[in-house]
């Protein structure tokens, strides 16, 4: 309604303006025309004044309400505006972030790629790439990198750099990947499963025989033993298909120990010590668990320590209270892992052994959430790798 209103006013006065210039004659026409020419340029100029800082208030505002962080660069790539959102991001304040170069807050290696994008954007041509961001604190984030030309008429007079963060979308995305991969390994091991079972059916016969026959300790063991390959074949069968945990209050320490009688003959081919700790209050405690899927991840990760010393060694397995957790420590002192490799230990398929598969970790970090608990991994190359497994504890 204003700018009708104006322009309504200003075609009055240019009738008005014109009728003048046509019925006075003589000096007072002259005057009147560069009189009324002047006021019309002032006008104009105060209008176009006006429209430019409508339009600068516009940009401010798309900057203030847009959920991006969005910075404003010269041409020679220095920061001349920001909005709050690019505070939030990098941890800078806006102080700090002014006359900040716009590659300032990728890593050395990105750079390149970001000056690049920005001369392309500043010939007119916007840019977009995936890159990370580091902030004041030095941590990343992932961020989605736009820099679009501001025009000014047919003129290029900066640049805009707008930050997305995306490091939620990559997280998802890296889930989606992995459960596509757990959807292959699924089938896989339903395939597995039922080719391992006839085998297993005879060796299970044939032992029973023998310990019926002459009954001694390591025929029960081996039984047992079967039968737990039996009860893994079956979850190997059902993988795709949520199954309920059959929970029952055990004693840790005892399963433990049956594992440790497995293990011990591997530790003495390979050359490797086993010491066990136990701490005071740690020997008698109670977790609430599936004794099979335990015994499995205990399985899983001592024979990992074994194999990961070729050239023999201590390993040191430690049983301790943390309050309401109970802590079990293996630590070797093996070859050990690089911090990259560590970073996709537990994925589908990523394994630091020569034939490994890399699932075995990736069901004993399952088992071990489902269970309430955590296992966590530190390794260095050429000291060793610890792994901790801590569960919650069942008063008794």
């Amino acid at each position: 309604m204003r700018t009708v209103a104006y322009v309504g006013v200003a075609s009055v006065a240019l009738a008005i303006d014109w009728w003048l210039s046509s019925v006075l004659i003589g000096p007072a026409r002259y005057v009147w025309i560069g009189g009324s020419n002047a006021v019309l340029f002032v006008i104009f100029g105060l209008a176009m004044r006006k429209l430019y800082r409508d339009i600068r208030t516009a940009e401010r505002g798309l900057m203030r309400f847009t959920r991006e962080a969005v910075s404003l660069y010269s041409l020679q790539g220095q920061s001349m505006d920001m909005n709050e959102q690019s505070e939030r991001l990098t941890g800078y304040s806006k102080g700090e972030l002014q006359g900040m170069p716009f590659d300032a807050w990728f890593p050395e290696h990105w750079r390149p790629r970001a000056r690049e994008a920005f001369a392309m954007a500043a010939e007119g041509r916007p840019q977009h790439f995936d890159s990370v961001c580091v902030c004041k604190d030095k941590t990343n984030v992932d961020v989605e990198v736009s820099y679009v030309p501001v025009l000014s008429g047919n003129r290029i007079v900066g640049v805009y750099g707008i930050l997305k963060d995306i490091s939620e979308m990559k997280r998802n995305r890296e889930l989606l990947q992995q459960s596509e991969k757990l959807a292959v390994v699924g089938e896989l091991a339903a395939g597995i499963a039922h080719e391992i079972r006839n085998p297993l059916t005879s060796l299970k016969g044939f032992m029973q025989l023998s310990h019926k026959n002459h009954p001694t300790y390591y025929t029960q063991i081996m039984l047992s033993e079967i039968d737990r390959i039996h009860a893994i074949t079956s979850e190997l069968l059902l993988l795709g298909k949520p199954k309920a945990l059959d929970f029952e209050n055990k004693a840790l320490m005892p399963l433990l120990e049956a594992i440790l009688t497995l293990v011990n003959t591997q530790a003495i081919l390979y050359n490797v010590q086993i010491v066990t700790l136990v701490r005071p209050g740690a020997d008698g405690v109670v977790v609430r668990c599936e004794e099979t899927k335990i015994k499995q991840v205990f399985l899983n990760v001592l024979k990992n320590a074994v194999e990961a010393m070729p050239n023999g060694g201590d390993l040191t397995i430690a049983l301790e209270r943390e309050g309401a957790f109970v802590r079990v420590s293996v630590a070797d002192q093996g070859v050990g892992i690089s911090q990259e490799q560590l970073a996709k230990l537990g994925q589908a398929f990523f394994t630091t052994k020569e034939n490994g598969t890399g699932l075995g970790l990736m069901i004993s970090l399952n088992i071990i959430e489902q269970h309430g608990g955590r296992l966590a991994i530190e390794s260095e190359e050429g000291v060793g790798t610890k792994v901790d497994i801590r569960l919650p504890i069942i008063e008794t």
